[in-house]
Formats: C-alpha cells, structure tokens, sequence
C-alpha cells in the first residue's frame, strides 16, 4: 500500500471514528478548549473526544546568489481523549495524539504520537455545591519517533509526570453546564530530563544536571446559551527549570483562547477555537539547527486554530418496566433520553413562565388593592360629609 492511499485511509479513519464510539454521560461535551473542570463523570460514563488544531507560516530566505526562496512550514496536530468513570469521585483519562507534525527531513511527522494516561478526582462540592474541586495526575509515555518537536511544548522523549489543582464555580449547581461557569487549572510537569541529550546527531554535550520542570495553568470562563457556549481562555506556562539550550521550546509562553461550542443534539457538540500568542516573539533556533528556514520560526505559533468533535452518548433508549393496575401484564416503555432533556427544558421554561405570570399577578393584585383603598377612602368621605346635613334636618 503506497503513502497516498495509507494517508487517505488514516484521515476516514480519524474522520469516522466518532461517529462510531458510544458513551454514556451529557457531562463533558461543552466545557472549555484547554481547561479541565472540576466535574466528574458519573460511574459507569464514558466520554469521547476528537481533537485537531493546525497552524502554519510562510517563509521566504535570500540565498547567498541573491536569489529569493521561499517554503511553508505546517504544524498539525491530531488526537483522541477517552475519560470514563470510574466510581464516583474519581475517573480515567487516555489521550492520544495520532498525527504530529516533526519538521524533519523525509518522514516528517509521527504516526502515532505520545500518548498520556490520567486519573482525575473531582466533583468535591461545599454546601452549595456551586463550587467544586479536584486534582489531577497524569503521565506522558512517549510513543514518537522525534521528541522536542519544534513549535510544540517542550518534551524530551521521557515518561514524564503532572500533577493539576482543579477548581470550577457555576451560578447553576443543579445543571452546572446550563450556568455561567468559570474554571482554573494550576499544576506542575517534571520532564524527567536530565542528562538527556536532545541533538539528535548526539555531537552535543549541553546536557541539564537536574530534571526539567515548569508550572502551567490555565483559566476560563464559559457563557451557555440553549445552542451555542461562548468561552475565553488564558492558558500558559513558567520554566522554574529550563530544558537544556538544544531543546526547541524552552521559552515560557501565554495564549489567549476565544472559542465557541455548538451543541449539535444532546449527545455531540462542536468547539471551535482560536488561539492567540500574548508573550513576545522569540526564536526558535539554536546552535544545532541546519536548516535555515527553522532558524527563522518562532518558539511557538502567533496563533493556532482547534478543533473538537465530543461525545457522549446513554443508550439512545433507555428501557423501563410498568406494570398495568391490574398488575397481571407488564408493559415496556422505550424513554427517548432526548425528550428528558427536552422535558427538563419545557419544565425549566414553565417555572420561569409561572414566575412572570405570578409577578404580573402580584402587581395585579397590589394594583386592586390600590384602587379598593381609593373608593374606600372616598366612601369614607363623603360619608363624613353627609352626616352634617342630617343632622340638620
């Protein structure tokens, strides 16, 4: 099988999977891009998520005969998240990255990528439960053939480890998602780097006595509406030990994330969003770099557009037995998960159409009372006004 057809495979592939995968929880498709909330899936869901985000730049180079040149360098990137519950309070994540762009020379990105492994405790609620808490730990095992992969964070072909503090607010503790929410993530990564040797030609000796490490968090807020959530994000990171001087990405970064989520049906959503470097350009190149043109790109994209299609699937039906009053036959009713939703929508709109209609009653209501003080207090006074006159008589 030739590279074309391999490649035109592989994208049906990516592009049918989720189409194909079943899960079992509403929770999970319309968060943020890049933040991690503090819900939890119930026990026994089971959430599926496609991700893709791609940039690329233009660069054009004056040879040494003065003739111009020019070339456009991709990075793409494209993955998978599977997160299901465990027991309540605590579920697993698996990430996958299948399609990386490397910028080397021949083959040049990697099928598959690394992949990474979490266990999440969340869901810790206080009294009101509009708050809620969590921590995650994950680990990055490297399945790549190329590591410190130019215009990606830093990674060095280690198993690596990452422990996250998490913390969501909604205004909607019923129905998180259905609330103005907000979420903060802040964590620590050790790239279990030292006396890694990054140059792949292993001619440098520029090797880090200790281990790599970097704090990153990331902060969003989330306006829903009945179709479409309206997020902005900040994310980024802070080296407290730099990676060595031949790694690509050693620069601390920050982004900022305008995004939109389009809530297909109950069970799948689309999120769109767009990222924006705020910190200053800084180049990427180093002492071990030949090709010149990656001498030319930056430590990190200007900016990067993503992609994600979520699921999460019940059983499309869902199966209850009632019986008759006479109780000697029983009867299946096949329950449309879509209508509950729809049916806690119409109930949700009927509480607020009572709360409007009660509230016209009261200004109704006090209005008559108004009104009855009135022609009471008329009554009384031409009442005071005609006892003179029969006394008189």
């Amino acid at each position: 099988m030739n590279i074309k057809k391999s490649s035109i495979i592989f994208t049906l592939i990516l592009f049918f999977l989720p189409l194909i995968l079943w899960a079992a929880s509403e929770q999970g498709i319309n968060g943020p891009l890049h933040t991690t909330t503090a819900w939890n899936l119930a026990k026994g869901d089971f959430t599926f998520h496609y991700n893709s985000r791609f940039y690329y730049n233009n660069k054009n180079f004056i040879q040494a005969d003065g003739q111009k040149t020019g070339t456009t360098y991709w990075d793409v990137q494209g993955g998978m998240n599977v997160f299901y519950g465990l027991i309540n309070h605590f579920q697993l994540g698996l990430a996958q990255i299948f399609y990386q762009d490397n910028h080397k020379s021949g083959k040049g990105y990697n099928i598959p990528d690394d992949m990474f492994l979490s266990v999440k405790a969340g869901s810790f609620s206080l009294k009101n439960k509009s708050w809620n808490f969590g921590a995650n730990v994950f680990t990055r095992i490297p399945l790549a053939k190329y590591h410190n992969v130019i215009l990606e964070p830093y990674s060095a072909g280690k198993i690596e480890l990452g422990v996250f503090a998490l913390t969501s607010f909604t205004t909607n503790p019923s129905f998180p998602q259905d609330g103005f929410n907000g979420h903060l993530n802040l964590g620590i990564i050790d790239h279990n780097d030292h006396a890694t040797n990054l140059d792949p030609n292993k001619k440098s000796t520029v090797l880090n006595k200790h281990n790599s490490r970097e704090i990153v968090g990331s902060l969003a807020l989330v306006y829903p509406t009945s179709k479409f959530n309206f997020s902005a994000e900040l994310y980024g990171n802070f080296f407290i030990t730099k990676p060595p001087a031949t790694a690509y990405s050693r620069h601390s970064y920050l982004y900022f994330t305008p995004g939109i989520n389009f809530k297909a049906i109950n069970w799948l959503s689309f999120a769109f969003g767009f990222d924006v470097r705020l910190t200053p350009h800084k180049s990427s190149s180093n002492n071990y770099l030949t090709d010149h043109f990656l001498n030319l790109l930056p430590t990190y994209p200007l900016w990067r557009l993503n992609f994600k299609t979520r699921l999460n699937i019940n059983s499309v039906f869902q199966k209850r037995s009632v019986k008759k009053d006479n109780g000697k036959k029983t009867v299946t009713v096949e329950k449309d998960e879509e209508s509950v939703y729809q049916q806690i929508d119409e109930e949700k709109k009927n509480i607020k159409n009572a709360r409007q209609e009660l509230e016209i009653l009261i200004k109704e209501r006090e209005r008559m009372d108004e009104i009855l003080f009135r022609l009471r207090k008329a009554l009384d006074k031409e009442k005071e006004e005609n006892i003179p006159k029969k006394e008189k008589k």
